[in-house]
């Protein structure tokens, strides 16, 4: 097959290592998550059936890449934030400056005036001792010019005008806007006041809305106009508004229900964040994402009070693609999910200490894995409906190691089981045990013994060689695992 402009040749070989695609690396695919990320033509529409929008061949991509660096130089994006970063900075900076030097113009006249009806009290104690003798000439002038009625009645008016010059009511003013504007963008002080129950507050106050997740569509659904609308049944709406319509980051709380969406809204729609709801169940979940028709589309969040918590891939608002689901119990789940099921390539970490990494098909493990134990033991082979079944090879803790078949969690069938001092078992299994015919060979008295096994215990005439010779030399005569007899040929 004539490969295409659009592959790539590569000294690297197909990763899954068929035969007609052993010198063919043609694509890569998108999804992070896929563990077979280079395909070649045979295995594209394959392996990657099931997410093939995903996959892009290589120039593809790297077309896209300078499509998006030679519109990203033009528009200068970069700058002309840095730019509006900087701007912001100045004007802040030249306001602080401002308000210090205002601050000591204000402070000075204060601090002036202050200074002058203390030395006025300092006089009237004075008076009241009769010193009038220890008077100076500047408190005899003090004294006269606040006997002054003209000054008296107009001392008001000076302190007054002395706030005027200083723009104090303009201040204000200014604060008090900039104030309501701070207590719109502080949605967690929002939070705080309106959810009663202590409990669910803390379960939002541990579950932030992740804006590091935003998507850049959301990030630039912005409004320049900031309010506040309550509606009639005490509803209330904080946050961008355009053209009378809920536009940009906002808080829409219900009262009532004690539920909310806090996010990005376009049109009076909520299109990206979090949101505190009650399901049918009364029960309160926190979800996170991208809101396609009042579902998740993309990655997300579903968090359950006092439950679960999973964080990944959602389809129409159930688990698909890739996922960590963390239960109630301390159990652990990421991998694979598929309509809402373990799915696929995952791992199950158990709150015992146990492990389970390999296939799942519909929350069950099946196909190839690996089970771990806390005691450490270790299965690596064949499941199915969660059971072991199959082909296997188990570790034991203390060293010695099954090779064989198991059915239904247990070893059934041919088996072999070898011990830590070398010598091995070769036999049949069922329900567990060994049972039928069965070779143990002891390397230790260089023995071999050849008999069937009911039970998992020796039963009846076993014939016993020596190594490395062809004919027995005695019988062993077993009753129920008991050596009974021994004959000797």
């Amino acid at each position: 097959m004539k490969q295409s402009q659009s592959y790539i040749k590569t000294e690297k070989k197909c990763e899954r290592l068929h035969e007609e695609g052993s010198n063919r690396l043609i694509a890569i695919c998108l999804n992070p998550h896929c563990d077979k990320r280079l395909m070649c033509c045979f295995c594209y529409n394959d392996y990657h059936c099931e997410h093939v929008k995903d996959a892009k061949t290589i120039s593809q991509v790297q077309q896209l890449c300078k499509d998006s660096i030679s519109k990203f130089d033009k528009l200068q994006l970069t700058i002309i934030l840095q730019q509006k970063a900087d701007q912001f900075k100045s004007v802040v900076q030249n306001i602080n400056e401002q308000l210090e030097k205002l601050l000591q113009y204000y402070i000075h006249d204060i601090q002036q005036l202050y200074s002058m009806l203390e030395d006025l009290a300092d006089s009237f104690v004075i008076l009241q001792q009769g010193n009038i003798n220890q008077f100076t000439n500047e408190q005899c002038q003090l004294l006269a010019t606040f006997h002054d009625e003209r000054i008296l009645d107009n001392i008001e008016d000076i302190t007054n005008f002395i706030g005027q010059r200083m723009g104090i009511q303009e201040l204000l003013k200014i604060s008090e806007d900039l104030d309501d504007k701070i207590k719109l963008l502080d949605v967690n002080d929002i939070l705080e006041k309106n959810i009663q129950n202590e409990q669910l507050k803390q379960f939002v106050q541990t579950h932030e809305i992740k804006y590091d997740w935003i998507q850049p569509q959301f990030l630039l659904t912005r409004s320049p106009e900031v309010t506040k609308i309550v509606y009639p049944n005490e509803d209330f709406y904080i946050g961008e508004v355009k053209r009378d319509k809920k536009f940009g980051r906002g808080l829409l709380f219900n009262k009532v229900a004690q539920t909310y969406y806090y996010g990005v809204f376009s049109e009076d729609n909520f299109v990206w964040g979090q949101q505190l709801l009650v399901d049918q169940k009364k029960r309160y979940w926190i979800k996170q994402g991208k809101w396609v028709d009042g579902k998740i589309e993309g990655r997300g969040i579903h968090a359950q009070f006092k439950g679960e918590y999973y964080q990944g891939d959602l389809k129409n608002d159930i688990r698909e693609g890739f996922g960590i689901m963390r239960y109630t119990t301390g159990d652990e789940y990421q991998g694979q999910w598929k309509m809402g099921q373990f799915h696929g390539k995952g791992l199950y970490k158990y709150a015992t200490g146990d492990e389970y990494e390999g296939d799942f098909v519909q929350d069950r493990k099946e196909g190839i894995g690996s089970f771990q134990y806390k005691n450490g033991e270790l299965y690596v082979g064949q499941f199915k409906s969660g059971l072991r079944h199959g082909s296997a090879i188990v570790k034991f803790p203390n060293g010695e190691i099954f090779t064989g078949e198991y059915m239904n969690d247990k070893k059934e069938g041919p088996g072999v089981y070898k011990y830590i001092n070398d010598n091995i078992f070769e036999g049949t299994y069922k329900d567990g045990q060994r049972h039928g015919q069965g070779i143990y060979t002891n390397v230790e008295n260089g023995l071999r013994e050849i008999g069937e096994y009911v039970q998992g215990k020796q039963h009846g005439e076993h014939m016993v060689f020596k190594l490395l010779r062809d004919k027995p030399y005695c019988i062993n005569v077993y009753d129920n695992g008991k050596l009974v007899n021994k004959k000797s040929l």
